[in-house]
């Protein structure tokens, strides 16, 4: 063996070594960065096996010397190695470049495994000069023999690679599979599709029954999901109205996306009712059950408010609810409700019934406090306006109140309330309050009681200044008193 053999053997032997422990150091690198280290490693490799042992594919070791021939056939054994080492990194590099979906992983382990295949059917050959002709016929058989055992697991392989190439869904994504499983795509591996289902459930679906299915992928274009609700009234009921009270219930919702636009519609006419279609958006599944609790709830809060009955089946007029009065509006009231239905009755003779179109403004930001509003019909949105933008703090529906904390502590609206449908709301001024007192003075000792549930009612005013909601309740309880104080020795006309 001549000294130019020699050093090319030590040379390829250590360079053999540094790629079995460099791989372990750069196991962070990019994918990019592994791939140009594998190049690198394969080109100076091929340098060392040529000068050693003339062409990789056609070697030619020293027969005369046993100990040289197993070390020239072990650097031969390398090169096969690191060869397919390189080339499983270019495939991936290419495969996850072209086309980015995290599935990829399966399409890149089945070409690494063909590509460590033909490696070993080289080695056979080319390193241990083993004839493969009776091998590659007896592993045909094999393979027809494991094929057909495996039938069913195959056909899940190949069903997950087309699932990678194809890409009709992804990690992350919210799919429906014919059968009922909707959920989140969590993983996609060899045999299976893992699905989080909107019940906390993980449903595991073969590739195979993944790929015959009929799916529907809600985070295809957008996670935005559209749906509809039908809502079904009695047919004796004046349909402008009905139109006007669901629209005025969506429009109270806050977990509903703003584009599109909800939409309300007619969409069938009985003898015993009517359907109406509210169409909406969410942002995504998982606030399904949330809007849709939302939305039925303020369906039913309008819907009473305004004395309009759900539809009875077989039965062609039904009776129309009563509609709440200013008495029963106070007593349902979160403030009032805690009155004695006697002082309750004397505040009621004093609100204001007040009407409103949609965009007025009943409470404006900043301005001095006047006022207490009861919703009796429609919509009001509450805004924070601060730098320019409208912050959209709640929205109240019928039975709401506001300002009453800034009336009794006096400090401005801390916020902004508009109508936004037409509104029917009934109001209570200093003056009023004034005049129930004087009406009658032991009125005084029932709305200290209000005093008692101070924070709780201060945290349920959504126009209150913030500066309100730090002091203590005693300090509230003063306020309170203060403000009975004036207005019973307030003088009346």
């Amino acid at each position: 063996m001549s000294m130019t053999t020699e050093a090319a053997l030590i040379g390829a032997t250590l360079l053999l070594f540094s790629t079995a422990i460099i791989p372990l150091l750069i196991s962070r690198w990019a994918l990019w960065a592994r791939a140009a280290w594998r190049v690198a490693a394969f080109v100076v490799l091929t340098f060392f096996v040529q000068k050693a042992l003339g062409s990789p594919f056609a070697p030619q070791f020293d027969l005369q010397q046993p100990g040289v021939q197993a070390w020239q056939q072990a650097v031969e054994f390398g090169w096969w190695v690191v060869t397919a080492q390189c080339a499983i990194g270019l495939t991936r590099l290419f495969v996850v470049f072209e086309t980015k979906p995290r599935e990829t992983r399966i399409v890149s382990d089945l070409l690494a495994a063909v590509i460590y295949l033909v490696a070993l059917f080289a080695i056979i050959d080319l390193v241990f000069s083993v004839p493969i002709g009776g091998l590659l016929a007896t592993s045909g058989v094999i393979a027809i023999v494991l094929g057909l055992a495996l039938q069913s697991s195959l056909s899940d392989v190949f069903s997950g690679i087309a699932v990678g190439i194809e890409r009709p869904y992804g990690v992350g994504d919210l799919i429906l599979v014919e059968g009922g499983i909707e959920g989140r795509v969590i993983q996609v591996n060899w045999r299976s599709t893992h699905i989080a289902t909107l019940n906390r459930d993980v449903a595991i679906v073969p590739n195979n029954v993944m790929a015959k299915a009929r799916l529907v992928n809600h985070s295809m274009p957008t996670t935005i999901r559209g749906v509809s609700i039908t809502v079904r009234l009695a047919a004796n009921e004046r349909p402008d109205r009905c139109m006007s009270v669901l629209t005025a219930a969506v429009k109270t919702c806050m977990l509903l996306a703003e584009k599109p636009i909800p939409s309300v519609a007619r969409s069938e006419l009985h003898g015993d009712g009517v359907a109406y279609d509210i169409s909406f958006s969410i942002p995504s599944i998982e606030a399904f059950v949330d809007a849709r609790t939302e939305l039925l709830g303020h369906v039913q809060n309008h819907l009473r408010h305004a004395g309009i009955s759900l539809a009875v089946a077989g039965v062609q007029s039904v009776t129309g609810l009563d509609v709440p009065t200013s008495a029963v509006l106070l007593q349902e009231s979160d403030w009032f409700g805690i009155l004695a239905s006697e002082d309750r009755d004397v505040l009621a003779e004093h609100l204001e019934e007040v009407w409103y179109a949609a965009g007025d403004t009943l409470i404006k930001q900043g301005d001095d406090p006047h006022a207490l509003f009861i919703i009796a019909s429609g919509t009001v949105e509450i805004t924070d306006i601060g730098a320019g933008t409208d912050k959209v703090i709640y929205r109240l529906g019928p039975g709401g109140s506001l300002g009453a904390i800034g009336m009794i502590t006096g400090t401005p609206y801390a916020a902004t309330a508009t109508a936004l449908t037409p509104l029917t709301s009934y109001r209570l001024d200093r003056k009023a309050v004034s005049a129930a007192i004087a009406a009658k003075p032991e009125l005084v000792k029932s709305l200290e009681i209000l005093a008692r549930r101070g924070l709780e009612m201060r945290r349920t005013d959504v126009v209150a200044h913030q500066s309100d909601h730090l002091d203590e309740p005693e300090m509230f309880l003063s306020k309170l008193r203060n403000f009975l104080r004036k207005m019973a020795e307030r003088p009346h006309s």
